[in-house]
């Protein structure tokens, strides 16, 4: 496929079908059934993202067949894992992983946290666009973050260190919920550093996402 910048103007017929195709295969060895419609919002946020990228440098990726692997797919792999009906975003960024779920997973209520302005102008512009019923998105910082009804899942992505990631995400996740720590290789120095009684409870799950031969790992800690 040649390659394009995402920001550079309209796709033409052909980069736009290459483009949707290599997502549509993505996500069938994820095991998730998009309808043209869903892969259509996805390629839209990646897009939109891309636009706002030349003022307000949300990301490094502005190849669109990148953005696709490195956040879309790379987001949606962790699909399976989420559990109850509620997911919190936690410093969503670009909105990864929440807004390729909340597309992939439309049952599933996602709130997008991030605590900088431009990001949350940005994910608000975005959700209003993309028509996401079952997103919201809050500007705060996670340590002071108390939201009316605590979440089933907390995902984050390229947020934190192990332990501090447990410790400020300890007030937002509800008994019983399950918190996602999304890594590149198994975070072992990370892991050693808990305490005994959380190391027993990790499990750490290889993620193998379409297209990408790099190391990826999930972190899941049972509360």
């Amino acid at each position: 496929m040649a390659k394009f910048r995402a920001g550079a103007g309209s796709l033409n017929a052909q980069q736009h079908t290459a483009v949707d195709e290599k997502l549509a295969r993505g996500c069938a060895r994820l095991d998730l059934d998009l309808s043209a419609g869903q892969r259509a919002q996805l390629l839209a946020h990646l897009k939109l993202l891309a636009k706002w990228n030349r003022r307000f440098n949300l990301t490094a990726i502005t190849e669109l067949e990148q953005m696709v692997v490195l956040h879309a797919l790379d987001s949606l792999a962790i699909a399976k894992f989420i559990a109850g009906r509620n997911l919190l975003d936690v410093g969503s960024g670009g909105g990864f992983p929440g807004v390729p779920l909340a597309i992939a997973l439309p049952r599933l209520q996602v709130t997008l946290l991030d605590s900088r302005g431009r990001r949350v102008r940005f994910l608000r512009n975005a959700v209003g666009e993309l028509g996401l019923a079952n997103v919201q998105v809050v500007q705060s910082r996670v340590e002071t973050y108390r939201p009316p009804l605590k979440f089933d899942t907390v995902a984050a992505r390229a947020f934190a260190a192990l332990d501090h990631t447990l410790q400020v995400t300890d007030g937002v996740l509800a008994r019983g919920g399950r918190l996602l720590a999304m890594k590149g290789k198994t975070p072992r120095a990370e892991i050693a550093e808990l305490q005994p009684n959380l190391r027993a409870s990790i499990r750490v799950e290889k993620l193998r996402v379409p297209f990408l031969p790099a190391a990826r790992s999930l972190i899941i800690i049972e509360y």
